[in-house]
């Protein structure tokens, strides 16, 4: 596989992710060769210049490759990237933009106050994940909701659960399982289906809580991603779904994870998570057939 770039561009050195892959690259003569390793983290040159590196015609594919920022960078930029970020994706997977809706990049960096260019910049990174989509003379807008997939994404982020507590997991904090408790005692007091949205962000909080327990970047990364691709799907057909069975469900998921983090046995929570997901597609599916949807 082979990354084609002008030979005349000067270069720094920058990481790049794919998914549970990480790429080693080599230059020779004008272009870059790509070669698989399974060590976490491998570093390689990028250019001075923002312009993007392009996949060639061997991947069939225009997609762009954006350097990413180790996560150890605290820059005034990266903080404000990262604090767009997060509220922008948590509107869009709690359906506070709804599939269609128009992304105004004016409109949102006026919000936030900050100039365009973090904003387009968490434009491209919403776009890398699936959430965005721009189109010329429309603009950019939220990405219609992919039902026909979920279940591929739900098996997907089934085997990813499993893997939390095997790769470098992280050790929990006595106050952050007091902060689980919490929110287990938040979400029995709901009062469905009136709270659907704060149902909905109790398990983005979950999930926000599980990813913490993760050390491996590369899996927390991709776990996170894989998490808001999918979850929308969820979220859309939550009102036509069993509320109750669905509390229950999630108040289980919380209570198994506090007991197992309480005993020392973080690996527990990712076959609790895999297991919650397995009986979440199982429902999914049911209502699907209810629906007559195939």
């Amino acid at each position: 596989m082979i990354l084609r770039v002008k030979p005349e561009i000067p270069f720094k050195t920058y990481e790049i992710y794919v998914l549970c892959g990480v790429f080693s690259v080599s230059r020779r003569s004008g272009e870059i060769l790509v070669v698989y390793f399974s060590v976490p983290r491998l570093q390689f040159p990028r250019r001075e210049s923002r312009r993007n590196l392009k996949l060639s015609d061997t991947f069939e594919s225009n997609h762009t490759i954006e350097p990413l920022v180790a996560e150890t960078d605290e820059s005034p930029w990266r903080q404000r990237f990262g604090n767009i970020y997060k509220v922008l994706r948590q509107r869009i997977v709690l359906l506070d933009y709804p599939p269609g809706m128009r992304l105004d990049i004016d409109a949102l960096a006026e919000e936030f106050d900050v100039s365009r260019t973090p904003v387009r910049s968490v434009i491209q990174r919403l776009e890398d994940e699936g959430l965005a989509l721009t189109r010329h003379g429309v603009g950019t807008t939220v990405t219609d909701i992919d039902t026909r997939n979920i279940r591929d994404a739900l098996l997907f982020r089934m085997h990813l659960a499993e893997l939390i507590g095997r790769l470098n997991p992280k050790p929990a904090r006595v106050a952050v399982v007091e902060q689980l408790g919490k929110l287990h005692d938040e979400c029995l007091a709901l009062d469905l289906p009136a709270d659907l949205r704060a149902f909905a962000h109790i398990d983005v909080k979950l999930h926000a809580f599980k990813c913490n327990l993760i050390g491996n970047a590369l899996l927390r990364r991709t776990y996170d991603e894989m998490y808001h691709r999918s979850v929308r799907a969820w979220f859309h057909v939550l009102p036509d779904m069993d509320f109750e069975a669905e509390k229950i469900a999630l108040l289980n998921d919380m209570s198994q994870t506090r007991n197992a983090i309480l005993r020392g046995d973080v690996a527990a929570v990712g076959y609790i998570t895999r297991n919650a997901l397995s009986d979440g597609l199982y429902r999914l599916e049911e209502l699907a057939k209810e629906d007559g949807t195939p």
